[in-house]
């Protein structure tokens, strides 16, 4: 495994790692919702679950029995693999059992999984270059693979916290034992021309061995207490086959090991978890004692009028206030709605929902220059709503209102005139069509109608150009070009005549006969303008 595809592998395990933080967020309900509608002798609290999880990711070194095997490359211990600096990335998960609350120590089992990948020294090269040299060849093919180790362990996990409170710092060890998957350094060198090998290391088919791991770590819980982000410093031991291919095979077993130091995270979970609780009496919801005033006078129940009360007012403002018993295992708040009643609508035009305030302003759209209401009848509701950790209740509506009219003024019992014109533009298109003319036909049946023949026909087809209302209009001084004209009434190019019909609706007191009297009249088009007018016939309906 090289070095992208290692970290290609860190960075996609501490991804899903950090994925897992939007599980376990709560997002905030309203009390007005009362989830409960009773009394319970169940509850469910939010506990942390004993699951937990965590990622290491971090640097690595290769123990080779002794230090100076490890780190003087002139002894011939590990002359053979060369292992340097690499990489370690681990996931591991842990169940803790319950401990006592005086108790900062918490117990649990877990696994790890992970792998180890050590790059070569670079003082291979050297190595290699002189065995090269020795052979007298001149044409060296060099491969070479470097080392790594999967692993899964399973094992107790110990936690010390300093102190009792939810997010304090704390250390961890564990010490697990499992199975060690460990491919050794791969070094294959021999001459291109004549394909004898010069030198070469591989592993045999023996690679799996038991092992043991030990971690010791030191943690900070985030401010949600969930994350917990540290150092971990990890050591193991196992043992590694490797062969020397030659004129013999030489198989070669010895202990391997390693540590390594780096960054860790541990994850916790929330669960939810019943519990018992004595049960509590039922909530009862009173409504609340309910004033209206404009300024410091009580304007419930009154009847303003338009044409009387003029003057400047004062601010209108609602308010209420409790019926109920103090009682600080609950919560009580209040919705307040204004309602403008204005012919057959009824609209709120100004509420609070679910608060704990006790006023409302009457609002500014619905007051005219002088502060006063805009004609209408207004009135108020009032509701109490009470939540405990069991239970909830809503009162009954406290209500009042008042309402503003306009006086009464005595119609004119004299009728004026009235006098409408409605215009219709219109004209007939020639359109040709064919008719299907049946008849008795011997080439078919006896006796048989069927079609014999296909006829031209043409007919006119009427098409409404437009119409036009005009009020308060006089028959006799209309100009009908004009009106075609002012809307925009357009004329076709096959039409030849255009006609118009003109209802005229007389009523009231006029100076001319009361009815309604229909007259068309019709103009030639030449060249898409419209000739004059010329009445046609005039119907009284």
């Amino acid at each position: 495994m090289n070095t992208h595809s290692l970290l290609r592998l860190s960075f996609f395990v501490f991804s899903i790692l950090l994925s897992l933080g939007s599980l376990a967020q709560e997002s905030a309900s309203s009390i007005c919702n009362n989830p409960n509608g009773g009394c319970d002798t169940l509850a469910v609290e939010k506990k942390i679950s004993p699951w937990r999880v965590g990622g290491f990711l971090g640097p690595a070194v290769a123990f080779c029995g002794s230090w100076e095997g490890t780190f003087n490359s002139n002894k011939y211990r590990d002359k053979s693999l060369f292992n340097g600096i690499g990489f370690n990335a681990a996931l591991n998960a842990d169940y803790f059992f319950k401990p006592q609350k005086t108790n900062r120590f918490k117990l649990g089992v877990g696994a790890v999984a992970g792998l180890q990948n050590f790059f070569f020294r670079k003082d291979i090269n050297s190595f290699i270059d002189k065995l090269v040299s020795d052979a007298g060849s001149s044409n060296a093919v060099i491969q070479k693979g470097s080392s790594e180790d999967h692993y899964f362990v399973v094992g107790p996990v110990l936690d010390f916290h300093f102190t009792k409170k939810p997010r304090s710092p704390f250390l961890e060890a564990s010490l697990r034992g499992g199975i060690f998957r460990s491919t050794p350094a791969a070094i294959f060198v021999y001459d291109r021309v004549t394909g004898n090998n010069i030198y070469s290391v591989t592993a045999s088919d023996k690679r799996y061995h038991a092992g043991m791991l030990a971690t010791l770590g030191f943690f900070y819980p985030s401010k949600n207490g969930l994350w917990a982000w540290g150092v971990e410093a990890i050591g193991f031991r196992t043992k590694m086959n490797y062969i020397f291919p030659g004129e013999t095979i030489y198989p070669f077993e010895r202990k391997h090991g390693g540590f390594s130091a780096g960054i860790a995270m541990r994850r916790n979970f929330i669960r939810d978890v019943p519990v018992r609780k004595d049960p509590t009496p039922p909530l009862i919801c009173v409504s609340p004692e309910l004033d209206l005033k404009m300024g410091s006078e009580s304007i419930k129940g009154f009847i303003f009028n338009t044409a009387k009360d003029t003057t400047k007012a004062e601010p209108i403002l609602l308010t209420w206030k409790t019926r109920s018993a103090a009682d600080t295992n609950t919560t009580e708040t209040f919705t307040a709605r204004i309602h403008q009643l204005n012919g057959a609508e009824d609209k709120v035009i100004a509420s609070v929902i679910c608060q704990e305030g006790n006023q409302l302003a009457f609002p500014a759209s619905h007051l005219d220059v002088n502060g006063r209401p805009i004609t209408g009848q207004y009135y108020a509701t009032v509701t109490s709503q009470r939540l405990s950790d069991c239970a909830s209740c809503t009162s009954e509506a406290s209500t009042t209102g008042f309402s503003v009219i306009v006086p009464t003024v005595k119609p004119d019992t004299v009728i004026g005139c009235y006098k409408q014109c409605n215009l219709e533009i219109y004209a007939y298109k020639k359109i040709k069509s064919t008719r299907v003319v049946y008849g008795k036909t011997s080439t078919s049946c006896v006796g048989c109608i069927c079609p014999v023949d296909t006829v031209p026909n043409t007919y006119s087809k009427y098409y409404l150009l437009g119409t036009v209302e005009i009020k308060d209009c006089d028959p006799s001084k209309l100009n009908l070009d004009e009106e075609i004209a002012k809307n925009n009434i357009k004329i076709p190019t096959w039409a030849g005549t255009v006609y118009t019909s003109v209802q005229t609706s007389v009523a009231g007191k006029c100076d001319v006969p009361q009815g309604v009297t229909k007259v068309n009249y019709k103009a030639t088009v030449t060249k898409r303008k419209v000739g004059p007018f010329i009445k046609v016939i005039e119907k009284k309906i």
